[in-house]
């Protein structure tokens, strides 16, 4: 199938499990009985990126002899009627839906992905939450709850009890928020039946994304009861994992265009680049299915692969989407089409990041560095820049610091990092340098923080919360560097800022 070619009939073929009959190759269907699939594992947090990724490889899984006990109950937790609706969907379809693949040439394939079963709505029935969490038959409960999601203090690195909706699930428990409020309160009820713990599986963006589940569970189940977070130590396992793919916003008119291609009407269609991996510690308490099988590389190194890939991959798609938002540029490849971004992206990880980082075992950062780029160029995957920008106060942090704390402390070269923190500054007031306006989500930035940027501080970035442990204010050099960088930016504007950056590394 290619990225001209249509199945669309008069007609589009609606989804459930009644019509997948009716849906014509190339479009693969699910090669197993569905009525046979019971559930294994739950995830909370169904997204795109999940949509495109873990429930994939499980799908693969199923159709492979003996794996019919490992389908997938999904679980929302947000309370808006967008939410709501989301849930609607997906189960008017049977939990059913199409993943359409593009390649960079454009060539695209379609399959339907049957691997959910079905999609809880959490506010509205915490109660069916929460049995199937407790269920015996529930082995894995997997998350995509975003990096923001783990509730850690940056400066502390310690889970934040006094957290609003913490306090409620503490106080309400069979009626939570959270992730952690409905894993516990499951937990909790496995014990005292007599019930194994299961595995927690966070598929997030965090450098040992399993410690870091692990932390928040067990600190949650220590404020209710130190015994129960005992239990939980001894009975449920937290592996590392490292995940890997593009699976962009879908809007409607990448709705209208996949569903002319598959000649499919789904309500709930899942876009996303041929490239996918998934690296993850075998530590599973409670079994697993069988991911060797279906390309999952199960290794003792994640947390070397979790460093690649946020340090170089993660921290480029950050450092690329503020300048490139800057240049007036909305689409991550239109972007890569500028060579002034691809030079700066290039110098970025071959200066600054490479020299730093430890690749894994059989990994060649050149190539991997390649790689990165090509996957950024590709035209059919049409992903935003603000989507990569957004919740941004969570997300630098997480991929930059690490890498910027090196080169502080070694006393590099400051000017690509702080151009992206200058980029960053512009991005927070709504608005690119010639006034283009940008729909900005943060939700991690405090109150304090929001008044901190409102002040005259020409600093208040690097002092909000989410930057000041990392001492940016307080180096005298990179302040330098990042006040030269606003006055480039506003002054000459964003690609003659990115060519000095690069300009200033030869």
């Amino acid at each position: 199938m290619t990225g001209n070619s249509t199945l669309a009939a008069a007609k589009p073929t609606t989804l459930s499990n009644e019509t997948l009959t009716k849906i014509a190759a190339p479009v693969r269907t699910p090669r197993y009985d569905r009525s046979k699939v019971s559930a294994g594992i739950v995830h909370i947090g169904v997204g795109n990126f999940f949509r495109a990724h873990e429930a994939l490889y499980v799908e693969k899984c199923l159709e492979l002899p003996g794996q019919q006990t490992w389908g997938i109950v999904g679980v929302g937790l947000g309370d808006g009627a967008d939410k709501k609706a989301k849930v609607e969907a997906v189960n008017s379809q049977d939990g059913l839906y199409t993943l359409t693949e593009f390649a960079p040439d454009g060539a695209a394939s379609v399959r339907v992905v049957g691997s959910l079963l079905k999609f809880l709505h959490g506010p509205s029935s915490p109660k069916k939450v929460l049995e199937q969490l407790a269920s015996p038959e529930t082995k894995i409960v997997s998350l995509t709850i975003t990096e923001g999601g783990y509730n850690i203090d940056e400066a502390t690195n310690e889970f934040v009890l006094s957290n609003a909706d913490v306090q409620h699930d503490l106080a309400n428990p069979q009626q939570p928020k959270t992730a952690f409020g409905f894993i516990v309160e499951a937990l909790a009820a496995r014990k005292s039946s007599g019930l194994n713990g299961f595995t927690v599986l966070s598929c997030d963006n965090l450098r040992s994304n399993g410690k870091v589940a692990k932390k928040a569970v067990v600190a949650f189940a220590r404020a209710r009861s130190p015994e129960l977070a005992q239990w939980i130590e001894a009975n449920v396992s937290f592996p590392n994992s490292m995940v890997d793919r593009i699976a962009p916003s879908v809007g409607p008119a990448e709705v209208q265009k996949v569903n002319q291609l598959s000649g499919i009407q789904d309500l709930t269609p899942v876009t996303g680049e041929t490239f996918s991996q998934w690296v993850v510690e075998d530590e599973f308490i409670a079994g697993r299915p069988a991911f060797e099988q279906v390309g999952v590389e199960l290794r003792d190194d994640v947390e070397m692969f979790e460093a690649m890939k946020g340090r170089l991959l993660n921290a480029s798609h950050m450092m690329l989407s503020y300048p490139a938002l800057m240049c007036g540029f909305r689409i991550v490849d239109e972007a890569m089409r500028e060579p002034a971004v691809v030079d700066y992206l290039s110098t970025f990880l071959e200066k600054d990041v490479m020299p730093i980082v430890e690749g894994p075992r059989g990994v060649d950062l050149n190539e991997y560095k390649r790689n990165i780029i090509a996957r950024f160029e590709n035209p059919a995957i049409g992903d935003t820049l603000i989507r990569i920008a957004n919740n941004g106060a969570a997300k630098l942090p997480i991929f930059l610091s690490k890498s910027l704390g090196i080169v502080l402390g070694q006393g590099g070269m400051y000017e690509r990092f702080a151009l992206c923190f200058a980029a960053f500054e512009q991005y927070l007031k709504g608005s690119d340098v010639s006034g283009g306006a940008l729909s900005v989500d943060e939700p991690n930035l405090t109150a304090d923080d929001k008044a901190l940027l409102s002040s005259s501080d020409p600093l208040a970035v690097m002092k909000i919360s989410a930057f000041a442990p990392i001492g940016l204010a307080e180096n005298e050099a990179f302040v330098t560097v990042f006040s030269d960088m606003k006055k480039r930016l506003h002054r000459d504007g964003a690609i003659a800022a990115l060519r000095h950056v690069v300009e200033v590394a030869k």
